[in-house]
């Protein structure tokens, strides 16, 4: 799981993902959330095997959760590509 203090920078790169972009923080909210789900109805296997390795708090993961856990598996491939 994942500490208080990452889940803090987390939802503050969300805000500051709308002020770059100056739309509102619950529309960048909005279209992370959309994205997210898309990516959880895609059906190709290994996509849903990935799903099934993300591990989250509540019955649903947060936002900042899953910006949390696709860092994480980026830091992961990228070491494995060096």
């Amino acid at each position: 799981m994942f500490t208080q203090r990452e889940l803090k920078r987390a939802g503050d790169i969300i805000k500051q993902l709308a002020r770059e972009n100056h739309v509102s923080e619950d529309q960048v909210r909005a279209d992370m959330q959309e994205a997210m789900e898309s990516a959880r109805r895609n059906p190709d296997p290994l996509a849903q095997a990935r799903w099934r390795e993300f591990r989250y708090t509540g019955s649903e993961p947060t936002l900042e959760e899953f910006i949390l856990w696709v860092a994480s598996m980026a830091v992961k491939t990228n070491a494995t590509l060096q």
